[in-house]
């Protein structure tokens, strides 16, 4: 059962400030910067063991977040960048 400390819990908050930080701010799941939110890679739902672990949770934006759901990562966009390299 997911901690009620998640949602606006300062133990979530640090973790959300550390990854947006470690990982610049770039969205794990489209590639682009400004990511306000931490995403779990393996949803709480199915591990909820997981739910503070660093290696599971990654930068990512609101919409890319929401978007996704609580549903497993089936693969992941190609990184978009500034150029052609």
């Amino acid at each position: 059962m997911p901690s009620a400390n998640r949602k606006g819990g300062r133990r979530w908050t640090k973790l959300v400030q550390l990854v947006i930080m470690e990982e610049n701010g770039i969205c794990w799941l489209c590639g682009i910067g400004g990511a306000t939110t931490g995403d779990h890679v393996i949803p709480i739902k199915y591990r909820p063991d997981l739910e503070f672990d660093r290696e599971n949770v990654h930068a990512a934006h609101a919409s890319c977040n929401f978007s996704r759901g609580a549903r497993p990562v089936t693969g992941r966009k190609t990184m978009r960048t500034s150029r052609q390299w």
